[in-house]
């Protein structure tokens, strides 16, 4: 059974709250631009994030930075709450610029994974999160600003208990969790190298029947899948940060053929190499402030008293 509390969607952000009673994991080849927090209210799940293996308790709240693999699964009993929300750079980026104190690239890039909350933390976090949705529900006037107000707190929040209590909950210790982080582990960092199903089952001794179950089991991914939308994540900032060629690009990492690049590319991304290079750029010019001619800059302006309009007459 599959119970909604609530499901609420703003400009920027979507919050949901939902309880289920029977076997569920996400659905595979999750990875999306907004940045997300998960907070686990009753049950157990299983987290896969980027290539870490967590178990998850009632009273986790876990950070996922944007466009970074990750999944959830079932862990022991069934029954779980959870409470998701989801949101995007922007309007909360802006918002955020005004004090300059916390910027959500650096936040989430440095704290990705679980922390443990104290029971009057997690009554204190629900709180937050209930609220957010209540604002965006109700709609009265000021609800954006209230709802992103709120979301900034729980920010902070997490921020300043992170650096005070330092319990960032480290990646599950079952023998299967941690063979398969080492696999996901090796594959993000060598995926140009990691080739094949073979390849990887050779190098940690395993067979690739089992490999390929427990691997598909807890990550969503088949090994040669996972090869894949890592090598895309690696083109996605090659293609933003360079000026190599979407030949060269593909070449580099190990596909056969432009065609086929250009094919997986568009399976995880759903565009091509080509126009994710021009949003990039598009994006790049968007975020550089333009400059103002140095003529025009505050009073340093002195005009030439040379010229004949400004001639004493």
């Amino acid at each position: 059974m599959r119970s909604v509390i609530y499901e609420e969607t703003m400009e920027g952000i979507t919050i949901s709250r939902i309880s289920r009673n029977f076997e569920f994991s996400m659905p595979a080849k999750h990875t999306h631009d907004e940045y997300e927090i998960y907070y686990l209210v009753s049950g157990e799940r299983s987290y896969f994030i980027e290539n870490r293996i967590y178990h998850i308790c009632a009273g986790n709240l876990v950070f996922v930075n944007k466009n970074t693999i990750h999944m959830t699964s079932q862990f022991g009993d069934t029954y779980h709450e959870r409470i998701l929300i989801e949101f995007k750079d922007n309007p909360l980026s802006s918002l955020l610029s005004c004090t300059e104190e916390m910027m959500l690239p650096q936040f989430f890039a440095r704290y990705q994974g679980v922390i443990a909350l104290s029971p009057e933390d997690q009554e204190y976090i629900i709180h937050l999160l209930d609220g957010i949705a209540k604002e965006i529900r109700l709609r009265n006037p000021g609800y954006k600003i209230l709802a992103m107000s709120q979301l900034i707190r729980l920010l902070f929040f997490s921020l300043h208990y992170m650096e005070r209590c330092e319990s960032i909950a480290p990646p599950s210790a079952t023998v299967t969790h941690q063979k398969v982080s080492e696999v996901a582990s090796y594959i993000s960092e060598n995926c140009i190298e990691a080739d094949s199903l073979d390849q990887v089952a050779r190098r940690f001794y395993m067979s690739k029947s089992y490999l390929s179950r427990i691997f598909k089991e807890f990550t969503g991914y088949t090994v040669n899948e996972f090869i894949n939308v890592n090598r895309i994540q690696l083109a996605r900032k090659i293609l933003a940060d360079s000026t190599m060629s979407i030949t060269e690009i593909a070449n580099f990492l190990g596909y056969g053929s432009i065609t086929y690049f250009e094919k997986t590319f568009r399976k995880y991304t759903e565009t091509t190499p080509l126009k994710y290079r021009r949003q990039c750029r598009k994006q790049k010019e968007i975020d550089t402030p333009a400059v103002r001619p140095q003529s025009y800059i505050g009073e340093n302006f002195l005009p030439d008293s040379s010229s004949s309009h400004l001639k004493e007459k």
